[in-house]
């Protein structure tokens, strides 16, 4: 989809953004199949945009031979590259050129490090298809250092590791997620994650019934600006073959799957899902590719050998549709909503927010105003980092964390008063934390202060909706100030207040909402 054609509907989206469900895409999309050079009667899997510039993804095409069957035996799936330009025209597919590619295995499955751009792929045997986790490192300049084998257990001997999916942690560890027939499973091929350090992956986790069953799941992509992890599974109840679902979180800690629009999956295979573009105003997905072989997918004489690469894009009529709508929900339908909201939800502070060097507990400053004060701090404190990667990740935490999750409690808040107007009473708890940078009573009145903060954000929530449920105690804030809190790793800024560790845990966090 050309960049130019979504503008003019960014403010269809930003009205439907707080309609949709935490957790994954419920607008509507079309799917178009990519024509020839890009799709053949072999199979193409896994499209991934590096960069903005290069539309990578693997294909076994058709080796030359009279026999029309097209099987896995016939040939090597192989990584192919083509340059996208300015104008979103995307050149002739060539092969690799990073050199990734075997001659005698199976190479594709690609993944990117959002930070340091370290490529992960898999490499499986061509008789066995048993598959394993290899990484190149991105060099300085262009082009990325020869291909390893990923050490530690994620290659396991006599079992699959497969299909990567890469993210950061909060406090920028690489976390890899992947496929496996391991033992410890639910059952068929389960997703997994570990984490990395120094090319090497630490002990492997089954991310658990929220998100795997006992058939397979495959081919998982981590969208890291929203939270979500795309995958696509076999299990009962969905429109035929492999559909696509989503679930919110990290590590193993997860909202329960849900399938994805309907538009996007179909009664064939849908796998493969990734996204090359978010609107810059909302976050939103609003473009990306799958692989699929629908009906008008090429093969040669069996569809079920082959899939092809397919476009998904906003489809804007359908949103403006959507908007004309009565977009009234059920109460029922909220309730559930918010019982799947990921808790906690994590607030942020500037040091010393709200009002600096007092001691009183109590404030007259809302959050949005400490929220506002700091979102304007962004490039002081990536200017204040050591080195390239660290300033990422504090631009990564300003996105995600500052921005991303006051977005979520605005959420929050409007699906309180849909329950309170319902004649539900409310209860929610927070609790608060400073960075260990002064003494312990004046911590503790910083605490207070935050979440006094936070119940300012309440009382004027909607010019004053909510006071008279806080005065009937239909809606009561538990609060538990907890005082400084010691970082889990050691700062790395010129200036510790500036540090990454520091700004996680200047924070207030919303542990529950209890619907009664």
């Amino acid at each position: 989809m050309n960049p130019k054609s979504i503008k003019p509907f960014l403010v269809a989206l930003a009205i439907l953004l707080p309609l949709l469900p935490e957790g994954g895409l419920r607008a509507q999309y079309k799917v178009v199949h990519l024509e020839a050079p890009f799709n053949t009667p072999g199979s193409e899997t896994g499209a991934l945009v590096v960069g903005d510039t290069v539309l990578a993804f693997a294909s076994m095409r058709k080796p030359e031979s009279r026999n029309r069957h097209f099987n896995m035996g016939d040939g090597v799936m192989q990584v192919y590259q083509a340059r996208i330009a300015k104008s979103g025209k995307i050149a002739r597919p060539r092969l690799d050129r990073w050199g990734i590619n075997s001659r005698k295995d199976h190479t594709g499955n690609l993944a990117l490090d959002p930070l340091t751009q370290d490529l992960y792929f898999t490499r499986g045997d061509v008789e066995t298809l048993r598959s394993e986790i290899y990484y190149a490192k991105k060099k300085k300049r262009r082009g990325w250092e020869k291909p390893v084998k990923l050490k530690g257990p994620v290659n396991q001997p006599g079992h699959t590791a497969t299909h990567p999916a890469v993210g950061r942690l909060a406090d920028s560890t690489v976390i890899l997620y992947f496929v496996s027939d391991r033992p410890g499973g639910l059952g068929g091929m389960d997703i997994w994650y570990t984490l990395i350090k120094n090319g090497k992956s630490g002990e492997c986790v089954n991310l658990g019934p929220m998100v795997n069953s006992t058939a397979d799941e495959y081919t998982p992509f981590y969208d890291q600006r929203n939270g979500v992890l795309y995958f696509s599974s076999d299990r009962a109840g969905g429109l035929g073959g492999f559909d696509i679902y989503c679930a919110a979180g990290q590590r193993n800690t997860w909202q329960k799957a849900e399938p994805v629009c309907g538009c996007l999956n179909s009664e064939q295979n849908d796998l493969y899902f990734t996204i090359s573009q978010y609107d810059s105003a909302t976050s939103m997905p609003i473009a990306g590719y799958l692989s699929s072989n629908r009906p008008d997918s090429y093969f040669l004489t069996d569809s079920t050998c082959c899939n092809d690469l397919y476009r998904w894009g906003v489809d804007t009529l359908a949103l403006l549709r959507t908007v004309a709508m009565d977009t009234v929900e059920p109460v029922d339908t909220v309730v559930q909503r918010v019982r799947r909201f990921m808790f906690p939800l994590f607030l942020y502070f500037h040091n010393d927010d709200p009002d600096p060097r007092s001691h009183e507990p109590l404030t007259e400053t809302t959050y949005p105003e400490c929220q506002r004060r700091y979102a304007a701090l962004r490039h002081d404190y990536m200017a204040r980092q050591d080195n390239a990667i660290d300033s990422a990740m504090m631009d990564l935490f300003f996105d995600t964390c500052v921005v991303g999750n006051y977005e979520r409690v605005e959420q929050l808040f409007e699906y309180v008063e849909n329950l309170l107007d319902a004649g539900h009473s409310i209860t929610i708890t927070i609790a608060g934390y400073a960075s260990p940078l002064s003494n312990s009573e004046y911590n503790r009145h910083l605490s207070r202060r935050r979440i006094g903060s936070f119940i300012n954000m309440i009382r004027a929530w909607h010019n004053g909706v909510f006071l008279d449920a806080l005065t009937d105690g239909k809606l009561f804030v538990e609060q538990k100030p907890h005082g400084a809190v010691e970082p889990t790793t050691e700062s790395r800024s010129k200036d510790p207040v500036y540090g990454l560790p520091a700004a996680l845990a200047r924070r207030i966090e919303i542990l529950s909402c209890e619907i009664r």
